[in-house]
């Protein structure tokens, strides 16, 4: 009599990043057409402000190639050609309609939009002088997986920028951010959105948030040197940058 085969870990993993990664995609492709009004009333209107500081420190070379992940409308992409107009720029995301939106934005055509896992690049190595993204690491099943790659796509010397949710200090802002997150924020959903239900997958993604200290220290296990970053909106956001190193 045969027995049954125990699942490895190895392959459990990958199972349930499968089904993460089908759960994430999903969500954004059902609120691609409202996602940017959301966006912009969950920063209380700092979403343009916070996105050009986080294109600000990607250091873009003149005429660089720039890979931006999670691109979703492509804001951060779109903002990189706004501060470097001779730049060549990748949206990347799992969410093709999220990005179909991004490309009847004016100026689409700049951008060359690639359906891709963040965790699993289909870029060469030493590809791009600037890797961006924006709330990207609170969606993905593996963080140092996905930082390993902008690490293996960056050319010696390039840079990461990138915009984060941060958990809220342990200060007298946490018990409002906290109420915002799971009581104000899905209400709003149900007011801007006919699918409320996929903003409630990012309240309860709050778990997922990582500290900027810690975000710093996977950036150092990934390889990366000159690490930093700077909160906002009350240490609820963080702009996160770091260099490969030239040798």
């Amino acid at each position: 009599m045969s027995e049954t085969p125990t699942p490895s870990p190895r392959r459990d993993g990958a199972a349930r990043g499968a089904d993460h990664h089908a759960r994430v995609s999903t969500m954004f492709d059902a609120v691609a057409e409202r996602y940017d009004l959301m966006n912009t009333v969950m920063t209380w209107g700092q979403e343009p402000r916070l996105v050009r500081h986080a294109v600000a420190r990607a250091n873009v070379p003149a005429h660089g190639r720039v890979l931006d992940l999670a691109t979703g409308t492509g804001d951060l992409a779109f903002e990189v050609l706004r501060q470097h107009p001779d730049a060549t720029v990748v949206g990347a995301d799992i969410s093709a309609e999220m990005m179909e939106v991004g490309r009847k934005r004016e100026g689409g055509d700049r951008v060359e939009w690639v359906v891709a896992d963040a965790q699993d690049l289909p870029f060469e190595d030493a590809s791009f002088d600037s890797v961006t993204h924006g709330y990207l690491l609170r969606n993905v099943a593996d963080i140092p997986a996905a930082l390993a790659e902008q690490f293996r796509v960056l050319r010696p010397g390039g840079w990461m920028a990138a915009l984060e949710t941060s958990p809220p200090p342990a200060n007298f802002i946490r018990p409002f951010s906290t109420f915002y997150m799971h009581q104000v924020m899905p209400r709003l959903a149900r007011v801007i959105t006919d699918k409320p239900e996929a903003y409630e997958y990012l309240s309860s993604s709050t778990k997922a948030f990582h500290a900027p200290e810690e975000i710093a220290d996977m950036l150092a296990d990934a390889g990366f040197v000159n690490i930093g970053h700077e909160t906002h909106m009350f240490g609820t956001l963080a702009t996160h940058w770091a260099m490969k190193p030239v040798a």
